[in-house]
């Protein structure tokens, strides 16, 4: 199992104690990241490990490697230096560890280390692209048995973080880290016990210290969505599809907690990819079970899938995916949770007669034009692009309209229920108000499928125009408890109903 290392990235060794403070129980080990001290204080972090009472890791991380260290080699060694000099035979004093780069060979600090216990952390960097070859950097940093070598590069995209796990897991085993920075990295993290890494960092961006690094994930977040410390190499992995603002979802925290509730041995992280062929080589370097899938990808992906389920025939969109053999089924559960959601939302209004509009022509939009259909509403699409409106409403006999003042008319004759399938206003993604040309009258029931943040633009101004409101969460666990069907081909346990 991968040790918890939080990486401190405070300005004073005091500040930094104090945070430690707030995760003790929950981490293994400790990260001084001195290139975020204060000038003065980089001098004095000789007593950092014993203050700290667990396992210290020593980094002067330069800019060139993705640190803040930016004062020239002669000072970082005279830092390095004031670290690991007049080491305490009590090896508890001393720093367990200290990181040293594969270009940086010092004799006389290498000798220190070894000479009172200070294991070297051997560090390959690439901030900015995953190198083109990955086995010279290996080779630059595995040099010495005694030493941990450390390859940490950026994820530019699902296809680096593929091509990382695939290279990782042919490594000698031995003890390692290997991490894939960056948004696209993140499930590298998550799962660095499959990619037999020694220790995985974390940030204490929920205490308000800054990231040490990009995707660096807090270590409640690890253990309490995650369950990180119950990971192995047999845990089954399931993932989220889409999108960087998939990091940010909620929908881990449902999934997880509800595996945790029927003890499952499986775990469901985030993947971002930029389209779904990249999505596709991810999951299968690491194997996934199944994935959920959100925008950009409901439609894009229809192609790699083998066999659809009717409703994601006919609706056009898949949100839902089953590993069957070497291909995909495809599935939609947007329609089912959007449908459970709404009858609860209008508290069992009769939905035939009703007049509503559908914003956005997307793979969302898609599953909710499907259930509205089926309970006989008459219906606008209105869409930044016409022709995709028109094509989505032609599927069910609905009006359309492009998105702008001049639909404003439609809207007002379709309003009494407003559903917003787009993505604009959600936390990380386009900001705004997709229907900010229209007033309220507040007569209207105003559906948005984002659920993050909880009250978008559109809502607000829905409310206090006096009309009734609801966000997204109610749909997002209502479709989750189908997909965990789907899944498991057991029942949806209490977690999606709470």
């Amino acid at each position: 199992m991968s040790l918890v290392c939080l990486s401190l990235t405070g300005r004073t060794i005091a500040e930094n104690l104090a945070v430690l403070d707030l995760y003790r129980g929950q981490v293994d080990a400790a990260e001084l990241r001195a290139d975020f001290l204060d000038p003065s204080e980089k001098f004095i972090i000789r007593s950092f490990p014993e203050r700290a009472g667990l396992p210290c890791i020593l980094s002067v991380r330069r800019k060139m490697d993705g640190g803040q260290f930016a004062e020239g080699e002669g000072v970082r060694l005279v830092v390095l230096a004031k670290g690991l000099a007049y080491a305490k035979r009590d090896k508890r004093a001393n720093f367990a560890f200290v990181d040293l780069e594969s270009d940086f060979h010092v004799p006389a600090v290498e000798e220190a280390c070894r000479t009172f216990g200070t294991r070297i952390i051997r560090s390959y960097y690439s901030p900015k692209a995953m190198p083109k070859d990955l086995d010279a950097a290996w080779t630059a940093t595995a040099f010495a048995s005694d030493e941990i070598p450390k390859i940490a590069v950026n994820c530019a995209g699902a296809n680096d973080l593929a091509s990382l796990v695939t290279w990782a897991e042919e490594l000698p085993k031995r003890d390692r880290i290997v991490i894939g920075t960056g948004e696209y990295g993140y499930p590298s993290r998550i799962l660095a016990s499959r990619l037999g890494s020694f220790l995985c960092f974390t940030s204490a961006i929920n205490a308000g210290l800054p990231g040490a690094a990009p995707g660096q994930i807090d270590p409640e977040t690890m253990q309490g969505v995650y369950r990180f410390r119950s990971l192995s190499k047999s845990t089954a992995v399931y993932g989220l599809a889409g999108g960087p603002s998939v990091v940010g979802s909620r929908s881990p925290a449902l999934h997880n907690l509800a595996f945790d509730e029927v003890g499952m041995d499986a775990v469901y992280l985030p993947m971002p990819a930029r389209d779904a062929a990249s999505f596709f080589a991810a999951a299968d370097a690491l194997g996934l079970k199944g994935a959920a899938v959100t925008v950009p990808l409901k439609e894009s992906l229809l192609p790699f899938i083998s066999e659809l389920s009717p409703a994601a025939r006919e609706i056009g969109a898949c949100n839902t995916l089953l590993r069957k053999g070497d291909g995909w089924e495809g599935h939609n559960t947007d329609a089912a949770g959007f449908d459970r959601a709404l009858k609860e939302f209008l508290e069992g209004r009769e939905l035939r007669g009703l007049r509503a509009t559908i914003i956005g022509a997307g793979g969302a939009a898609r599953a909710v034009a499907y259930v509205l259909a089926a309970h006989g509403l008459s219906c606008l699409v209105v869409n930044r692009d016409g022709g995709r409106a028109r094509a989505l409403a032609k599927d069910y006999g609905f009006a359309f309209a492009t998105s702008d003042e001049r639909a404003c008319d439609l809207v007002s004759d379709h309003a009494d229920l407003i559903v917003n399938a787009t993505s604009v206003g959600m936390e990380g993604g386009q900001a705004g108000d997709p229907l900010s040309w229209y007033d309220f009258t507040g007569r209207e029931a105003v559906y948005d499928l984002i659920y993050k943040p909880e009250r978008t633009r559109l809502l607000s101004r829905a409310r206090a125009a006096g009309a009734r409101v609801c966000n997204g969460y109610s749909m997002l666990r209502y479709q989750a408890a189908e997909q965990f069907r789907i899944w498991t081909g057991q029942e949806p346990p209490s977690a999606y109903y709470r």
